[in-house]
């Protein structure tokens, strides 16, 4: 991307030249035209534009499988605190029993 002022252009309107990465294509857009195409690829107010990135990204997970390694699912617990005995209440630590020690 070249940016060519207004002083320095034959018609003294300020342009950009765009080459696209594999430099087989050139487009030049008024400065005006060009920055109203670029705001248009700026995500709203809460939008999600990057769904999956890095260890979930279709990539990883393609090679992952053609390596022969996808079955392993990363884990935040170590596998002897997930079990579902683990994630269960003990006695008087529930919810409810913290709320009716407060009367």
């Amino acid at each position: 991307m070249v940016y060519v002022p207004a002083e320095a252009s034959d018609d003294s309107t300020a342009k950009v030249i765009y080459t696209s990465k594999d430099r087989k294509s050139r487009k030049t857009f008024n400065a005006l035209d060009w920055l109203a195409r670029l705001v248009t690829h700026i995500p709203g107010r809460y939008e999600q534009t990057v769904r999956y990135y890095g260890y979930y990204s279709n990539k990883s997970r393609g090679m992952r499988k053609k390596a022969g390694r996808d079955d392993s699912i990363p884990a935040v617990m170590p596998k002897e605190m997930a079990s579902k005995e683990s994630r269960q209440p003990t006695t008087g630590t529930d919810f409810l029993s913290v709320l009716r020690g407060f009367r």
